[in-house]
């Protein structure tokens, strides 16, 4: 459910159509929260991101936005500049704005984590159009 015009915002992440990527970087994206999508700060957008064993996001950079993960469930890397940290649930990670970052699921289960941007925009690309998305 959504309500717009600064109401209040409850997204069941469930009912948002994921995105797929690509492989060789195949991953699951949900945009949940998104100023595109809903009536919110321009400052924030959330999504989730379910990786399976051996899978990875792309080697990126965000120019203008700092990209934090939670690690909800699973075990992986994430690849900051010249620095890998382990991951494992319940850490929180961020990556600076202009640094190159990857993140990877290098375990046997499946990894899920919470993706956030500040400000939002990055996120866009992987908005699925469905009956909740208003542009």
């Amino acid at each position: 459910m959504v309500k717009k015009r600064n109401a209040l915002v409850v997204i069941d992440a469930n009912q948002v159509q994921p995105f797929w990527s690509a492989p060789p970087n195949r991953r699951e994206l949900r945009v949940l929260l998104s100023p595109k999508i809903h009536d919110t700060s321009p400052d924030l957008a959330v999504g989730l991101v379910t990786i399976p064993p051996g899978e990875s996001g792309n080697s990126h950079f965000h120019a203008a936005e700092q990209e934090t993960w939670y690690v909800l469930s699973g075990f992986g890397k994430l690849v900051i500049g010249d620095e890998r940290v382990d991951l494992k649930p319940d850490m929180v990670v961020v990556a600076p704005v202009g640094v190159t970052h990857q993140i990877i699921n290098d375990g046997k289960e499946i990894l899920k984590a919470l993706f956030i941007f500040s400000p939002a925009g990055p996120e866009e690309e992987f908005i699925v159009e469905c009956d909740y998305v208003k542009r």
